[in-house]
């Protein structure tokens, strides 16, 4: 064979082997998208923050008699989302934000790990030079008592630490997080994203809330990661595009690896900021008669832009053909903040364990294990997140399992069987503490704990006042049935305390106060534990005799702002 021969063979199989490989980089990619790949689907778990139940049409309509196209909100792709997989009209998280990522990432109660405080002080035991008492940690934050408590607030901690988390189990996954933190206490060496198990962080913030303006290229985040060229404004959009970015570099990365990702969204947290456009076309609806729902453009301005952003990443999943092996759990962190909308017929909202406090949208989207345009009213609750992702993902978890502090189960047995015919999904006593008190005016709670078990809900207050409600047939928490059923009132109060005293470290739960001041207490007379029962005992409950109640200052402060509250829908639904 002579030179030309030898060079005009070696080009053939040079071409040969270019094809081949351009041919494998294909298949590979396909793979990624299409299923046939190492491991199960990808998961796409985005926690939203401050989103009440009716700030999502797709769940407002299930409380409300009025048609969506009378709703002054609009959530149009976050609805489209509820279309296409199951809504979960049952589903609690923990009444501020720090305690609903602590569960949600660690399969636990909250108050297990002392996180029942969304943490703005920064008083921890490590700051204030102080002794960290047996089973506390050196960053646990410490709130003075007050003499109007005849209880002291506990310590509350500010940082997840010694567990488990979602990332640290997903073996086999590539794990990514961008958003909002929170459980790091502010940003502590050893306790960021990177620390609990996430390999890979887009961007980050550890606090309550961000500015929605140049938040990221101003480096006002603790972790800016790589900016988008060109750079997005609105933080909402920036968000979407950091993870369409994430997503297309997953498609063409050279493992098979399915992904985890954890998006934190940060809307709709104050500062309650919209995009212009938004805000303006909302302040022109505004104007229009016989809307429902809180009519606040601005903050309408702020849940469109949220639900945009929910979209572009939907859409960017169906231009990947990432859609039909991405599992999307769409959740909030609590209910709505009381200020700037309103949870109503929903009694309560943010830093509330009413329904309108904890009961928050839950959606599950997971082609051909989902059925779309589904709706699951069996209770679950955040602590559930952890099983769920580890089940659909086929890795063993049964270390979870067999850890007797963990507290959730797999929603997978749901998705097939709504109603829980085969109560193949085993919880039904679901335990909730809150340490302090919440938003002034809107409740008189010191200390507050509840145990939602089957149909009923027993409200506790450590200062010395109970509310029992059937959910089913009052889930707007108006008929208190203390004095109708004090039986069931004390057996639940007995289940709720003793639960809580035999899993929750002391110092995370209150005390007794010694400056307490009865004369300057906002909360009624001090009734103590066993005295309370024994009322109960006697078919005597203790009603509370404050003057203002919750629901009265809601619904006033509602009828100032003039806000169209709409019509309850009337169902024996949960």
């Amino acid at each position: 064979m002579n030179v030309k021969e030898l060079t005009i063979a070696a080009s053939a199989l040079l071409a040969c082997c270019c094809l081949n490989l351009n041919a494998q980089e294909k298949v590979s990619s396909s793979a990624k998208a299409m299923g046939d790949k190492q491991g199960g689907p990808n998961v796409l778990l985005i926690l939203l923050d401050d989103v009440g139940y009716c700030d999502i049409n797709a769940f407002a309509a299930q409380v409300r008699e009025e048609p969506v196209e009378q709703y002054f909100y609009e959530t149009p792709r976050i609805d489209q989302l509820a279309k296409e997989g199951t809504m979960f009209t049952q589903f609690y998280a923990c009444t501020v934000c720090s305690p609903t990522r602590a569960s949600l990432l660690t399969g636990k109660m909250n108050n297990r790990l002392g996180m029942w405080d969304a943490y703005v002080s920064k008083n921890t035991h490590e700051k204030a030079k102080k002794p960290v008492p047996e089973g506390a940690h050196f960053l646990d934050l410490i709130y003075p008592a007050s003499p109007d408590r005849a209880v002291t607030f506990p310590l509350a901690a500010s940082a997840l630490h010694d567990v488990k988390t979602i990332p640290q189990g997903l073996t086999g996954y590539h794990t990514a997080m961008i958003g909002k933190w929170h459980i790091g206490s502010h940003n502590h060496e050893g306790f960021r994203p990177k620390d609990q198990g996430f390999e890979e962080v887009l961007a980050y913030f550890d606090g309550g809330g961000s500015s929605y303006f140049n938040a990221i290229r101003n480096k006002k985040w603790h972790n800016t990661g790589t900016p988008l060229d060109p750079p997005e404004e609105y933080l909402c959009d920036d968000i979407a595009g950091r993870v369409n970015r994430f997503l297309e570099q997953q498609v063409n990365a050279p493992d098979d690896k399915p992904f985890f990702l954890y998006l934190a969204h940060p809307a709709a947290h104050t500062p309650i900021q919209s995009r212009k456009d938004d805000l303006a076309y909302f302040t022109e609806k505004a104007k229009k008669p016989g809307l429902v729902g809180h009519n606040s453009p601005e903050y309408a301005g702020l849940i469109k832009g949220m639900d945009r952003s929910v979209g572009a990443i939907m859409d960017k999943l169906d231009e990947l053909k990432l859609s039909d092996n991405t599992v999307v759990i769409l959740i909030s962190d609590n209910g709505g903040h009381p200020t700037f909308t309103r949870n109503t017929p929903l009694r309560g909202g943010k830093s509330m364990l009413y329904e309108g406090g904890i009961r928050v949208p839950m959606i599950v989207r997971w082609p051909g294990k989902t059925e779309p345009g589904t709706v699951c009213d069996v209770i679950s609750d955040i602590a559930d997140i952890y099983p769920t992702i580890m089940d659909m993902a086929g890795v063993d978890y049964s270390d979870f399992k067999a850890d007797e502090t963990t507290d959730g189960e797999s929603l997978v047995p749901l998705f097939s069987d709504l109603t829980n015919s085969n109560e193949d999904y085993p919880r039904t006593d679901f335990y909730h503490f809150y340490g302090k008190l919440g938003y002034t005016d809107f409740h008189n709670f010191a200390t507050w704990a509840t145990l939602r078990k089957g149909d009923y809900k027993l409200h506790y207050d450590y200062h010395g006042k109970v509310e029992l409600y059937n959910i089913a047939e009052d889930m707007f928490e108006e008929k208190n049935l203390v004095t109708q059923q004090p039986e069931q009132a004390l057996s639940m109060l007995v289940q709720l305390t003793n639960w809580l005293k035999a899993n929750c470290n002391p110092e995370y739960l209150p005390k007794p106060n010694p400056d307490f001041n009865p004369d300057k207490s906002k909360y009624g007379p001090y009734v103590p534990l066993e005295q309370l029962k024994e009322s109960l005992k006697t078919g005597n409950g203790v009603i509370p005799s404050n003057p203002i109640l919750m629901a009265e200052a809601y619904e006033q402060l509602a009828n100032e702002k003039a806000q169209p509250k709409g019509k309850r829908k009337k169902k024996d639904a949960k």
